[in-house]
């Protein structure tokens, strides 16, 4: 959480996957645990964060309304660049990855395009009171429930600015936080890899102060590793150091086999593979054991 991520434009306006036009079912919340109170209480006074909790039975529901801004504009240490040599390298135009009917569906239209080097010397990135509140919610996460028995699986935390309808939705599976705060061997890179990350605006959202616009679903980790694949294709064609090859199709199973073997997962049927620009398949978990 501590690693800083840059923003594209884009990133700021999902209005299309607002969390409150679920039309699922909502679960229904259940009772603070003592667990839920203690970690309750080191957020309110000791960290000093005016949090809210939705408690399901497997997710725990985080909200926390703040008064400022959580992302912005900040100067590169590259500056102002421009120039006339482009390099060639895909680039994702589209990419979609669901679960449902035991399968995973992945979306996607990638393909090469010239690049150019034509920046201002400015991004959006997260602002450092967003990075602050993370490392402290994740620090009374791992104070209250690595040891606790009946611990929900998944933390889902809202950081909310109120004032402009902006917020930044963070998962994370308690397992993994387990494993890198126990052993100490899965290496940060991978570790944030693991937590799902998404930002989100709506005007209708200005002045929620109490998160009454959220879906508050369970999440299952069907759901959480369909979009863990999406996190980790797109960090490998936009932010990982060893740049993928020619072969989407190749890259895409390989994110995939390593994504669903990292938790074990096998109650798929198949992996359906759609891409935009022209071609439908169907690839069973036998060749996905194949991939290195």
């Amino acid at each position: 959480m501590t690693k800083s991520h840059c923003l594209p434009v884009v990133c700021l306006v999902f209005l299309g996957l607002a969390a409150g036009c679920s039309k699922a079912t909502i679960p229904k919340p259940v009772p603070l645990t003592e667990a839920h109170q203690k970690f309750l209480k080191i957020c309110r006074e000791e960290q000093k964060l005016n949090i809210f909790l939705h408690p399901l039975q497997q997710t725990l529901w985080i909200y926390l309304p703040q008064r400022e801004n959580l992302v912005g504009l900040v100067a590169t240490s590259e500056g102002p660049q421009k120039s006339e040599t482009f390099k060639e390298q895909p680039v994702v135009k589209y990419l979609d990855s669901a679960y449902a009917n035991r399968r995973f569906l992945i979306t996607y239209d990638i393909r090469p395009d010239k690049n150019y080097t034509q920046a201002p010397g400015t991004k959006l990135d997260y602002l450092p009171l967003y990075h602050k509140i993370s490392r402290q919610i994740m620090t009374a996460i791992s104070q209250n429930y690595l040891d606790t028995a009946d611990a929900p699986s998944f933390f889902v935390t809202i950081i909310f600015d109120i004032l402009n309808g902006i917020e930044i939705e963070n998962i994370l599976y308690l397992d993994d936080l387990k494993w890198v705060m126990s052993a100490g061997s899965m290496p940060q890179e991978e570790f944030i890899k693991r937590i799902l990350y998404e930002i989100r605006g709506k005007k209708e959202w200005i002045g929620d102060s109490e998160g009454q616009h959220l879906a508050y679903n369970e999440i299952t980790m069907p759901e959480f590793l369909a979009r863990q694949i999406a996190k980790r294709i797109n960090f490998k064609y936009q932010q990982s150091s060893f740049p993928p090859s020619n072969d989407v199709r190749r890259e895409i199973l390989t994110i995939v086999a390593e994504t669903i073997k990292n938790y074990n997962f096998t109650d798929f049927n198949y992996i359906e593979l759609r891409d935009l620009n022209g071609t439908n398949e169907t690839v069973l978990p036998s060749e996905l054991q194949q991939l290195p």
